[in-house]
């Protein structure tokens, strides 16, 4: 892992970096902690729980909204305070926790993010995969999966920071402090300073890469070709999967175009960008730019699905009536489903029988 450390720099820098890591940080937690439980509230109803596409979407908007508060919420304490404070300095018990949940939220937003396409592609490619596989209790297993096996890959984080007495001489006592990201343990510390790069590297980019690319290929391929029906209520459900799928590649190229310039600034470009004044902006910026697509599921979600749409509306106006002490009206929307996938075919065709009918004579 890249070894920066931030320092005091010149004042045009200190003002970007205020902004990059203070106030932009702020707003994105602020958005994506109320749009991504705005879309766990409207995907946990009855009707959106029966797509498998959906469940993915709900574990994603979860661990998007924790993510938010790892090192977004360290950086925003930081330059506040003008380096005097840190979230998960303070302890070691926070300091281990925002070792691990920094890692294991991006790793498990990752996966999430890749099964959401994977899942969507298959539902356009397959009619096994829609028999067999596409159902919510699949679902819910593979995410329980995904998190047991991520949890156990990123369980050795723990074992990493230790606390360490420091002499101040202002005030001529001893302080505790705390190091994070560092092992006592030689064996541990390399582990993570080089093997684990390259486990973060495959886990966070280069599988939800290669996944993405390769279900883009199959998506497109699938909605490019123009498809003839029978009537209205199909083709309008056809451009409905439409709009829906491509709001999905939408998501997965959002996430490669803001996840790319962090690797690329902290793996291959690290040595040529530490030592500068402008080495903190630009780690700065990257890193809340990777955090950008974290929060905004629910723009995507609204801009794509007219269902979403006005499910948020319907979920701000109950609101509303509880506050105001108004009557709650229910609807009736049974046949209408966020993201659910419906299968298209031909109407059969009506089979008249030719053969000849004997007539029988009453006894």
């Amino acid at each position: 892992m890249a070894s920066w450390h931030r320092q005091q720099d010149t004042a045009p820098y200190e003002t970007a970096e205020f902004i990059v890591s203070g106030i932009i940080p702020i707003v994105l937690i602020v958005i994506g902690t109320i749009g991504n439980f705005t879309c766990i509230a409207i995907l946990l109803n009855k009707q959106n729980r029966e797509a498998s596409t959906n469940i993915y979407l709900m574990f994603l908007c979860l661990m998007d909204t924790i993510s938010l508060y790892q090192w977004n919420l360290n950086h925003v304490f930081y330059t506040m305070t003008n380096g005097k404070r840190k979230v998960f300095g303070r302890s070691i018990i926070l300091c281990k926790f925002g070792q691990f949940f920094g890692f294991y939220t991006l790793h498990t937003s990752a996966m999430f993010l890749t099964f959401v396409q994977l899942d969507r592609a298959f539902l356009l490619r397959s009619r096994w995969y829609k028999a067999k596989i596409a159902h919510p209790r699949v679902a819910l297993i593979i995410c329980a999966i995904i998190l047991i096996t991520l949890f156990g890959l990123n369980g050795f984080l723990f074992g990493l920071g230790f606390e360490y007495s420091k002499y101040n001489n202002s005030t001529g006592t001893e302080e505790i402090r705390v190091a994070c990201y560092y092992s006592k343990d030689s064996k541990l510390d390399n582990f993570f300073r080089v093997q684990y790069t390259w486990i973060h590297l495959v886990v966070m980019y280069i599988v939800p890469f290669s996944v993405i690319i390769f279900c883009t290929l199959l998506i497109v391929k699938k909605i490019i070709i123009k498809q003839t029906f029978t009537n209205d209520q199909l083709a309008m459900s056809a451009q409905r999967n439409r709009r829906i799928s491509i709001m999905l590649l939408f998501m997965c190229f959002t996430y490669i175009i803001t996840t790319l310039p962090n690797r690329l600034c902290f793996s291959v470009f690290e040595k040529q960008l530490v030592g500068h004044d402008y080495t903190d902006t630009v780690f700065l910026a990257t890193n809340t730019l990777m955090y950008t697509r974290n929060s905004l599921n629910a723009f995507f979600l609204y801009l794509s699905v007219n269902c979403f749409r006005r499910d948020v509306r319907r979920l701000l106006l109950i609101c509303w009536r509880k506050l105001t002490g108004q009557p709650i009206l229910q609807e009736n929307n049974a046949n209408e489903h966020v993201g659910r996938m419906k299968t298209f075919r031909e109407p059969l065709k009506t089979v008249v029988n030719t053969m000849p009918i004997k007539k029988t004579t009453q006894l």
